[in-house]
């Protein structure tokens, strides 16, 4: 199960980060336990190990079927390994559900701004009624909203396609990241407020451009003064 039987014979100052781990939990295992309490177990490996340990221990819970409870402030991990995430902060629970529940409806700023990778971009605006001004432009909203808010968008749902959903802003392109299967763009809007983009594929944004940044009014997400979701 957990491919350590190459490893015996070996001391442990002679196994690597991610077969120290692979033993610890098989010590665990052989105890039988009803729980598994896994506090922060990837912390200290590189990020090859990280994945392949990720992948481990999710099989390991889908083969032995016990309940684990598994503390990490990684992003990735939570959304990937869990069936319930439980959000904490300063010993407070904040929301708890499945991942894609806190994903597509955080109640407040701090859960929308930890689950997902890269996170939330939040912009100060001003609300009016149907209409949200941002960085000059006005964009209209599907419900009421007045006074101070801030607007949550997650950068994998902005595009630079016009006429794709409601007009966001004029951005500064400041960076640009090409990683192959995305393109990662770092921007700023024209009241100086950072936003990230990530689009899907290779696409050729030009550093120092300024582009208009599109969203479907329904990705939109709002929070009050106090930080809670509108």
């Amino acid at each position: 199960m957990l491919k350590i039987e190459p490893l015996l014979k070996r001391k442990p100052k002679q196994l690597s980060g991610g077969q120290r781990q692979r033993v610890a939990i098989g010590r665990a295992i052989v105890r039988e336990p009803r729980i598994f309490l896994f506090d922060e177990p990837l912390s200290n490996l590189d990020a090859e190990l990280r994945v392949q340990m990720r992948v481990e221990i999710a099989k390991l819970h889908n083969d032995l079927g016990n309940t684990m409870i598994y503390v990490t402030h990684d992003q990735v991990e939570a959304m990937t390994m869990a069936d319930k995430i439980v959000v904490l902060r300063n010993g407070v629970i904040e929301q708890a559900g499945a991942p894609l529940a806190l994903y597509n409806n955080p109640k407040n700023l701090f859960v929308a701004g930890f689950i997902g990778s890269p996170k939330m971009n939040f912009l100060t605006a001003s609300a009016d009624g149907t209409g949200l001004r941002i960085a000059g432009n006005v964009v209209n909203l599907p419900r009421s909203v007045t006074g101070a808010a801030t607007l949550g968008v997650r950068p994998e749902h902005i595009t630079l396609v016009e006429g794709s959903g409601i007009k966001l802003a004029d951005v500064r392109v400041d960076l640009v990241e090409n990683l192959g299967g995305q393109t990662v763009v770092y921007a700023t809007t024209s009241d100086n407020q950072p936003i990230n983009i990530v689009l899907e594929g290779q696409r050729p944004v030009a550093l120092g451009s300024t582009v208009s940044a599109h969203i479907d009014a329904a990705r939109l997400h709002l929070f009050n003064a106090a930080g809670a979701a509108i």
